[in-house]
């Protein structure tokens, strides 16, 4: 497959469904309080989504911004390239995490400006996984000949 649009898609997906189950567990566990669909939510309702159907649109919203990292990272792969590359998922990973925590705090977002201890590490933990997931889905698709 040579089409880096498409792989980034397929990658950002992928990768975003493996984090959303990991976040989901840490928050249904009780370890985390907020989960990727809140902070989704809260960008495009202005708040944590309330009932079924606002959730369901805010995970779609939520997996549409992982695809397009994931598209951005595939576009980003002949610079990268394949040496080291679960290593340089996951820093990509971290750094989306990181500039994603730096942005509600610089835009002042009430509903995301606190976040525990415990939500943020899980965060971090999911955005890893995500990284990694990104970085090897992608080097599955490469190896694709169509």
């Amino acid at each position: 497959m040579n089409d880096k649009f498409i792989k980034g898609i397929g990658s950002g997906v992928t990768a975003g469904v493996v984090a959303a189950v990991w976040n989901l567990a840490t928050y249904y566990f009780n370890f985390s309080t907020l989960r990727y669909l809140d902070f989704s939510g809260v960008l495009i309702y202005g708040r944590k989504p309330t009932g079924t159907l606002e959730s369901i649109f805010a995970w779609f919203g939520m997996l549409m911004f992982q695809a397009l990292l994931g598209i951005v990272y595939a576009y980003l792969s002949p610079v990268i390239k394949t040496r080291h590359y679960l290593l340089k998922g996951w820093f990509y990973g971290v750094m989306v995490w990181f500039g994603s925590y730096a942005v509600t705090i610089l835009f002042n977002v009430p509903e995301l400006k606190i976040v525990s201890f415990k939500t943020a590490a899980s965060n971090f933990i999911g955005a890893s996984i995500f990284g990694w997931v990104l970085a090897h889905t992608l080097q599955l698709l490469d190896r694709v000949k169509t």
